[in-house]
C-alpha cells in the first residue's frame, strides 16, 4: 500500500475541478464566499478521503471479495453458490445509506412507492442480477446475450410507465451501486472467474457490476408498473408526482442558492444592524463548522453500510476462508482505512459540492449565460468521473487483469470522453427542453449494436464503467448544476435529473467499446508485423544456412 501515491493521484483528479469552479466564480458565475470556501474545504477533505479509501480497498475489500468468490466456486455447488451470492448482494445493498435516503424521497413525492418497498425491491433486484452475473460466469453464458435481453426487457417496461418512475429507477440504481458495493462485487467476480478458469477467464472477470445495476433498474420499473397499473392509469398521478418533485427541488435549490445572486444582494443584507454577531463569523469558520457538523451523520451512515460487509467477511472466514492471522489483521486494517476514507469523502462531497453545484447551475441557467452550459458540462463530466472512487478501483483491476495491456490512464480517458458527451448532451437538453428519449434511445441502441463487434473483455468493462460512472461525485456536483440550471431556465428539475443520470450510464459503454475496437485493430496490426518479422527472420536463416556449404566448397 502506497498511501502517498494514492493521495497524489486523487489530488490530480480533484484539483482541476476546483480550478474550474474558482474560474467560474471569478468570471461568469459568482457564488457566495461562504459556499466557495466550503467547496474548497470540502475538496481538500475529499482528496484525503478518496486516497485513504482506495488504500483500504487494496487492503481489505478487493482481497476479501476475491477470496470469497474463489471459495464459493470451489464448493462446486451451483445452487449454494447462487444463493450465497444473492444473500451477500441483498444484505450489502439493504444497508446502503444512500438507498434509504432515495426511498424516503420517493415515498414523499409519489405516494405510490413506499420507502421500504423501494429499498427491498432494489436490494432484491440487484442481488438477483448479481447472482445472474455469477451464474453467467459459471455456466459460460455469453455476456452480450444477458445485456441485450436484460436491457431490452427494462426498456420495454420503461415505455409502459411514466418518465417519473424511470427517473426513480435510474436514480435508485446509482444509489445502490456505491463506492463500497462496487469494489466488492468486482472482486467477487474476479474470484469466481479465476477459479472457473478456462480460455475466457479474463473476459469473464468483469461485467458483474453492470449486470447487477440492471437489476436495480428492472426492480423499480416492475414495482412502478405493478403499483401504478401501467401507463394508462398512472398518467395523472405521475404528472402530479413530477410536479411535486420539481416543486421540492425548487425549494431546496433556492434555499441553497440564496447567496448566489451576482449583485451581492445577500451580502448587502448581511450588513444590516440587526444581524447580530452571526455576521462576524468568517466564511472559513462557517465552512469548518459545517464539516464538523456533518461528520457524525456521515460516520453513522458509513458504519451502517460497512458493518454488514465486515460481518459477512467474518462469517465466511469462519466457514470457508480460514485466513492466517496476518491476513486477518491486514483486512481489519483495510476496513478501518475504508471507514475513515468514506466518512471523509462523503463529508466533503455533501457539505462542499452540492451547494456550489446548485448555485452555479442557477446562475448559468439564466438565458444570457446558457451558452456555457454545454462546454462546461463536457469539461466537468470528463473531470468528475476521474474522481469517482469506484472508477479508480475498476480501472486498477482492469490494468492488473490485462497484465498492463489496458492501462489505467487510457481507460480513464475513454470513460471521461463518454461521460463528457453524456453530460454535454444532457445540458443541451436542459436548454432546449426536449424528451430525453430522443438522446437515450439512439445511444442505447448504439451501445447494444457495438456489443456484436467489440472484443468480449471490453464489452464487460464497458457496462461496468457505465454503472460506476453515476457515483457520489457526479450526484453531488454535476447533478446539482443540472438541477439548478433546469430550475433557473424554467425546465423540470425532476426529469432533467433523470436525463443526466441515464446519459451518464449509457455513454461510457459506447466510448469503451470504441476503445476496444481500436485496441483490437492495433493488436491485429501488431500481430501481423510480428508474423512478418518472424517469417523474414526464418527466410534469412534458411538463406544463411544454404550459403555456408557453397562458401566452404569454394575454398
Amino acid at each position: 500500500m502506497n498511501l502517498k501515491q494514492k493521495l497524489s493521484e486523487t489530488a490530480l483528479a480533484i484539483v482541476p475541478v476546483v480550478i474550474i469552479i474558482i474560474a467560474l466564480h471569478v468570471t461568469i458565475a459568482p457564488i457566495s464566499v461562504t459556499t466557495l470556501v466550503s467547496f474548497i474545504a470540502g475538496a481538500v477533505v475529499v482528496i484525503f478521503g478518496l486516497g485513504i479509501f482506495l488504500a483500504g480497498v487494496d487492503l481489505a475489500i478487493v482481497p476479501s471479495g476475491s477470496l470469497i468468490g474463489a471459495a464459493l466456486t470451489r464448493t462446486r455447488n451451483l445452487p449454494a453458490i447462487l444463493l450465497s451470492v444473492f444473500a451477500v448482494g441483498f444484505i450489502i445493498t439493504l444497508a446502503e445509506p444512500n438507498l434509504k435516503v432515495q426511498g424516503g424521497l420517493v415515498e414523499s413525492v409519489t405516494g405510490v412507492i413506499g420507502s421500504m418497498s423501494l429499498v427491498i425491491a432494489v436490494s432484491a433486484g440487484l442481488a438477483l442480477f448479481l447472482a445472474l452475473g455469477m451464474g453467467r460466469i459459471l455456466l459460460q453464458i455469453p455476456y452480450k446475450l444477458i445485456i441485450v435481453l436484460s436491457y431490452g426487457t427494462v426498456l420495454l417496461l420503461a415505455s409502459r410507465v411514466s418518465p417519473m418512475f424511470v427517473a426513480i429507477a435510474f436514480d435508485s440504481s446509482g444509489a445502490a451501486t456505491g463506492p463500497l458495493t462496487v469494489p466488492f462485487f468486482i472482486a467477487l467476480g474476479l474470484g469466481v472467474s479465476s477459479v472457473r478458469g478456462g480460455k475466457k477467464a479474463d473476459d469473464d472477470s468483469f461485467g458483474t457490476t453492470g449486470i447487477a445495476a440492471i437489476g436495480a433498474i428492472f426492480a423499480v420499473t416492475v414495482l412502478a408498473f405493478a403499483l401504478s397499473g401501467g401507463a394508462e392509469s398512472s398518467g395523472a398521478s405521475s404528472s402530479t408526482a413530477t410536479a411535486e418533485v420539481a416543486s421540492k427541488t425548487a425549494v431546496v435549490s433556492q434555499a441553497d442558492a440564496l447567496d448566489a445572486t451576482p449583485d451581492g444582494a445577500q451580502d448587502g443584507a448581511a450588513g444590516s444592524a440587526d444581524s447580530g454577531p452571526e455576521q462576524s463569523t468568517s466564511p472559513f469558520r462557517e465552512a469548518f463548522s459545517a464539516l464538523l457538523a456533518a461528520l457524525p451523520q456521515q460516520a453513522k451512515n458509513v458504519t451502517i453500510a460497512l458493518a454488514p460487509l465486515a460481518v459477512l467477511i467474518a462469517l465466511f472466514q469462519k466457514v470457508l476462508l480460514r485466513m492466517p492471522p496476518a491476513q486477518i489483521r491486514r483486512i481489519v486494517a483495510g476496513l478501518l482505512y475504508t471507514w475513515i476514507g468514506l466518512v471523509l469523502f462523503f463529508t466533503g462531497a455533501n457539505t462542499g459540492f452540492i451547494p456550489a453545484g446548485t448555485e452555479i447551475g442557477v446562475v448559468l441557467g439564466e438565458p444570457s449565460r446558457q451558452w456555457i452550459l454545454v462546454p462546461l458540462g463536457c469539461v466537468l463530466g470528463a473531470l468528475i468521473v476521474c474522481a469517482e472512487p469506484a472508477m479508480w478501483v475498476l480501472t486498477a483491476q482492469v490494468e492488473e487483469v490485462s497484465a498492463g495491456n489496458i492501462r489505467k490512464p487510457v481507460l480513464l480517458a475513454a470513460v471521461a470522453i463518454g461521460v463528457a458527451c453524456g453530460v454535454g448532451l444532457s445540458m443541451w437538453r436542459v436548454i432546449e427542453g426536449f424528451s430525453v428519449w430522443y438522446l437515450f434511445a439512439p445511444a442505447f441502441l448504439l451501445a447494444m449494436a457495438l456489443t456484436f463487434v467489440t472484443p468480449k473483455l471490453f464489452v464487460s468493462i464497458a457496462f461496468d464503467s457505465g454503472s460506476v460512472a453515476t457515483g457520489p461525485v457526479s450526484s453531488t456536483l454535476i447533478l446539482p448544476v443540472t438541477l439548478g440550471a433546469a430550475l433557473s431556465s424554467g425546465g423540470n428539475p425532476a426529469t432533467d435529473g433523470f436525463g443526466l443520470i441515464a446519459m451518464i450510464a449509457v455513454t461510457p459503454p459506447i466510448s469503451i467499446q470504441i476503445l476496444g475496437i481500436i485496441f483490437h485493430a492495433k493488436e491485429r496490426k501488431a500481430q501481423r508485423r510480428r508474423e512478418a518479422a518472424t517469417k523474414q527472420a526464418a527466410q534469412a536463416a534458411i538463406h544463411t544456412d544454404g550459403t555456408h556449404p557453397a562458401e566452404g566448397g569454394s575454398k
